[in-house]
């Protein structure tokens, strides 16, 4: 194993496709190694596996640290509305699993919100001693294809399927929309009442519609931004290109999100992994 890396990875399961977007896999082992990164609100989010840790949380902020027990520590990061920082100190080997918009929704019994309600502490417990059994497969294997099989037979396992077919239409039409939705004009399209979208959101993501919304348009600058044009545009062009009414209104928009300007935002991030990623490292 080299000092650190971070590699990511398609399932090979194409079933698994329209629910996790890549499984990713960081480690160090240079016991003289910190990081501090910080991450920032995005609609995929994800599963994180940490082998032999100890994770600390606080409100915008966990601390991850080298555990002397034998233990695998299961986090789920969840819809955040503003950016969280992390501390990191080696050795450390973590797995992610980041899901698709709503797409753990398709490995559960329960609503979300009954699943992971706490806005700080976010361990999760869900799948169980099977996968525990999985996850120590997994780091057992050095091969990231045979990694990757092994986590795509156990989600495989636990496809269920989510039946709330008016959410799904929902976030179907927030994502391929060319403009930017209010919470009225989706209710509307969806032909519900608004107070019933507003709980479909809280029950199923543990969000507001409006935080989902503004975190759509946020991430859409990003990937603009980084990975879909061939030259770096102005921040003015992306402002317009993402449907903010003005100059002002981006740049609020990107305090309240990401706790920063935009122009000092985009000099501080960067790319991790071939995955639409983005860390500020420090």
């Amino acid at each position: 194993m080299s000092q650190e890396q971070f590699i990511t990875h398609k399932p090979i399961n194409p079933t698994l496709a329209p629910y996790i977007s890549y499984y990713y896999f960081h480690s160090a082992e240079d016991c003289h190694l910190q990081k501090r990164f910080t991450y920032y609100p995005g609609f995929k989010n994800a599963l994180t596996i940490y082998k032999h840790a100890t994770v600390k949380f606080a409100p915008h902020y966990s601390q991850v640290v080298p555990g002397s027990t034998s233990n695998y520590v299961f986090i789920y990061s969840g819809m955040q509305p503003h950016p969280r920082t992390a501390d990191m100190v080696a050795p450390f080997d973590k797995i992610g699993i980041v899901f698709n918009g709503l797409g753990i929704n398709h490995f559960i019994l329960s609503p979300l919100d009954k699943i992971s309600p706490h806005p700080i502490e976010k361990s999760f417990h869900h799948f169980g001693n099977e996968f525990t059994a999985c996850c120590r497969a997994v780091y057992a294997e050095d091969d990231i294809t045979t990694k990757v099989a092994l986590l795509d037979h156990f989600f495989t396992s636990q496809l269920i399927g989510f039946q709330n077919y008016t959410l799904l239409k929902g976030i179907e039409t927030i994502h391929q929309s060319t403009q930017k939705l209010s919470v009225s004009d989706l209710a509307e399209q969806l032909n519900i009442h608004r107070k019933t979208l507003l709980r479909l959101f809280q029950k199923h993501l543990v969000c507001s519609v409006k935080d989902y919304l503004d975190i759509v348009q946020f991430r859409k600058s990003l990937d603009d931004y980084f990975l879909f044009t061939q030259q770096k545009i102005s921040l003015t062009e992306l402002a317009l290109k993402n449907d903010y009414y003005d100059q002002s209104q981006f740049i609020h928009h990107f305090q309240r999100l990401a706790g920063i300007n935009p122009k000092t935002f985009f000099h501080s991030v960067q790319q991790v992994g071939q995955e639409a990623t983005f860390w500020a490292l420090q």
